[in-house]
């Protein structure tokens, strides 16, 4: 008969320093995969609906209505822009001043957009009229179907340049923007 040997305890257990290296290595690859999560959303293109696709900003019955009620441009924040009515058509007005990139405000007074930060002023289509920036406001394209205006956000087009003046349109109260500062 052969001698077998005694039972052998189990190992039962981590040590202090393998707890500590798992948990290292675990957090470590949790912060990556949710680094690498944010990145690939970041450049993931959208799909529809939202800037830097193709807006649908509402009937162009609607948006005339609107803006001959109001006196105002319809803005539209899902694509970050003014639909003006003009013409036939519409204008869509990129919401950024082409100075150093603040938004610009409608002023329901002098019917003119108004830059607060550096005193750019456009005239109701987005020609430039006043101020440091270089050109009138930026635009987007626009087609309408079946009564639906459709604004692509994806490609911007450079505003007017200084001195365009297509509507003679002077300011029609006073401007909303002074000195630098918005009243």
């Amino acid at each position: 008969m052969a001698l077998e040997s005694p039972p052998r305890p189990e190992l039962v257990g981590v040590t202090r320093r393998q707890f500590f290296n798992r948990s290292l290595v675990g957090l470590t690859a949790l912060g990556l995969s949710g680094f690498g999560s944010a990145v690939l959303a970041f450049l993931w293109p959208r799909i529809g609906g939202a800037f830097g696709s193709t807006i649908d900003a509402g009937s162009l019955d609607r948006l005339v209505e609107v803006a001959r009620d109001t006196r105002m441009p319809v803005y539209v924040p899902a694509g970050r822009f003014y639909a003006v009515p003009h013409g036939d058509g519409v204008v869509a007005l990129f919401q950024r001043c082409t100075h150093l990139g603040c938004r610009v405000p409608f002023c329901s007074t002098s019917q003119w957009f108004e830059c607060g930060c550096h005193q750019s002023k456009y005239n109701r289509v987005g020609e430039w009229k006043a101020g440091p920036a270089p050109r009138g406001l930026d635009r987007f394209a626009v087609r309408i179907e079946d009564g639906h205006v459709l604004v692509d956000t994806g490609g911007l087009q450079t505003g007017p340049p200084r001195g365009t003046d297509t509507i003679g349109q002077e300011p029609e109260g006073p401007h909303c923007v002074t000195d630098g500062h918005a009243t």
